[in-house]
């Protein structure tokens, strides 16, 4: 058996597990308001393509999209956090689509 932790320990280990999870960044791709997506190809910034929602869930009361259309090809598009980036690899070339905004 352990010893028993002190108020102060037991104060520090719950403070550290707040900061643990108030520094971790969420980075999903969450539905805008009109519910129109629009990505843009991180080869070619210039032009914003519209495009179709596969797929979408539910997250903290809020519509996450989960699946994405390719513009070229149309097939579905897996979300990478570590690229905060659709990724599509049926092409010959891994084609990366960030969410743009409408503007």
């Amino acid at each position: 058996m352990g010893r028993r932790q002190t108020m102060q320990e037991k104060f520090k280990q719950q403070m550290k597990a707040y900061r643990k999870k108030r520094m971790k960044v969420d980075n999903t791709p969450f539905m805008p308001s009109d519910g129109i997506v629009y990505v843009m190809n991180t080869l070619n910034p210039t032009e914003k393509i519209k495009a179709e929602i596969i797929n979408k869930s539910v997250k903290q009361h809020r519509e996450i999209i989960t699946h994405l259309a390719c513009p070229e090809c149309g097939n579905s598009m897996d979300w990478d956090g570590n690229w905060e980036a659709f990724i599509c690899l049926k092409h010959g070339k891994k084609a990366i689509y960030e969410i743009a905004n409408k503007d």
